[in-house]
């Protein structure tokens, strides 16, 4: 069987248009109709490299030791799922956004200046963490890095003068951009996906391929006609800032924009990309979003073109699809945008289709929980193959193929900053979410049936001090916080 798994980066859980009829997701859709849409589905930690790291080791944060996107997954870290499925005789490609290393790590691949060696890249293709072939970007418009890697090559032998179009927005910016559709980044990422199926097919093996776009990561711009497809009018506000009373002091710091200090390098790596802005009007909030939404659709488009092309021949009825995306972002919800610290569904939770050969009925819902951790693992698994050594997944397999199945009981988030002493951990049940900090008395309790918004934390209510203590009993009996209190050991 063929693996393929789609990813977006920054994508909220409710952008799809079987979740929610103000967006079109047309091939999304379809992928949903031929399989399972999982409704609460979780990332690992609500940045990139982290998540990301996780997919590919199906290890939590704790063990495989990148807690945010300052840190880098060693290029020698072995096995990978990837490994594993190259090992097997599996054509093996990732294309598009890898995001293990740091940008700013010297020795990282994914580096300045390494990232404009144009010339090697015209000439690389890996192995990279076990793939055997890679076609990479990294970054986004408002980078200078986001126009290098094998895109950068792509672009630069297309005659594009990538100094129109990168490097000129900052990370708040919204609204058309100028670069031509046919040389977009999910362009190019479906076009090389493609190319891999196409080398698979050639070559008479079986695929893992990994497509990895980069939107609806902000800067918050996309090409027309896709910056205009909305009408912000039309669509629903953002939820409100919630009860500062009953949160925790640093959230009312937030609210008021005092993140941490007077340092802004030092506000940004205690909070991670999370902010406030309050320039942005309740109109302006609505053209954001509608933006927001335009760049979900050309991903979506794009994607179409995928899988179009596994339909052509069949293939499609041989492969497990797997859609998801690495994070969500405020998008204005609590007065937040971005992603990072508080521990709302906004930023943890994730969209997540499973299109299974297998499935047992297709185009239904589920409530059985998913986490990007368990990813790599149930792909070997239904493949046939070895798990990974160190793995902390929880097998997918039944509940991919059966709507009415569950093997998950909770869903653990960790977010670690770069620095500042707000290490968070969040256990998210059946029903309620618990977050604590570590090394802090104070936490967070929701009960997400009730208050699925969070308005309300329930934490010091005394009606839920034996279901709290339920929590924490359920969650210092995790492998994420073993690993947790053996790092602390360590250090002390």
């Amino acid at each position: 069987m063929n693996i393929l798994l789609i990813t977006s980066d920054q994508q909220r859980w409710d952008c799809l248009g079987r979740q929610n009829s103000e967006i079109l997701t047309p091939n999304l859709d379809r992928l949903a109709d031929r399989g399972i849409l999982f409704e609460r589905a979780y990332t690992v930690n609500p940045v990139c490299t982290p998540t990301r790291c996780s997919i590919l080791t199906s290890e939590y944060p704790s063990r495989h030791g990148c807690f945010h996107v300052g840190t880098s997954l060693p290029e020698d870290y072995r096995p990978t799922v990837a490994d594993r499925f190259s090992d097997a005789g599996y054509a093996t490609s990732l294309i598009g956004k890898a995001h293990f290393q740091a940008c700013k790590d010297p020795a990282s691949l994914e580096s300045a200046p390494k990232v404009h060696d144009l010339d090697h890249f015209d000439n690389w293709f890996g192995p990279y963490f076990g793939f055997e072939h890679a076609e990479l970007v990294i970054g986004h418009t408002s980078e200078p890095h986001a126009s290098g890697m094998h895109y950068g090559a792509w672009l630069r032998n297309e005659g594009i003068d990538t100094t129109c179009y990168f490097d000129i927005h900052d990370y708040d910016h919204f609204g058309p951009w100028s670069l031509p559709e046919e040389y977009h980044g999910s362009s190019w990422v479906a076009d090389r996906s493609i190319a891999a199926i196409d080398r698979a097919k050639e070559d008479d093996k079986p695929f893992f391929l990994w497509s990895s776009f980069q939107d609806p990561h902000n800067p918050y711009v996309t090409p027309e006609p896709w910056a205009s497809i909305y009408d912000p009018s039309t669509l629903s506000d953002p939820i409100g800032i919630p009860e500062l009373d009953s949160l925790p002091d640093f959230y009312r710091s937030l609210a008021c924009g005092d993140y941490y200090g007077d340092d802004p390098q030092l506000q940004r790596k205690a909070w991670g990309d999370v902010k406030i802005r309050p320039e942005l009007s309740p109109s302006d909030v609505r053209s954001l979003r509608a933006v927001y939404y335009g760049m979900v659709s050309l991903m979506d488009h794009h994607i179409g073109r995928i899988l179009d092309r596994l339909e052509v021949d069949g293939t499609i009825d041989e492969t497990l699809i797997v859609f998801t995306s690495d994070h969500g972002d405020y998008l204005g919800d609590h007065g937040l945008w971005g992603k990072g610290l508080p521990a709302y569904e906004s930023a943890q939770r994730v969209p997540f289709i499973v299109a299974h050969p297998d499935v047992a009925r297709r185009g239904q819902k589920s409530q059985a929980l998913q986490s990007l951790v368990d990813l790599g693992s149930t792909f070997l698994d239904i493949a046939g193959l070895d798990s990974l050594e160190r793995s902390q997944a929880v097998l997918q397999t039944q509940a991919w193929m059966d709507p009415t199945a569950e093997v998950r009981d909770h869903c653990l988030a960790e977010f670690r900053p770069a620095q500042g002493p707000y290490k968070q951990r969040t256990f998210i049940d059946s029903q309620f979410k618990l977050v604590l900090y570590d090394t802090r008395e104070y936490g967070e309790l929701y009960d997400l049936q009730a208050d699925p918004g969070q308005a309300r934390n329930l934490y010091d209510d005394i009606e839920y001090i034996d279901i709290r203590r339920e929590l924490e009993g359920k969650y210092s009996n995790t492998d994420s916080e073993k690993d947790l209190v053996r790092e602390r050991n360590a250090v002390a």
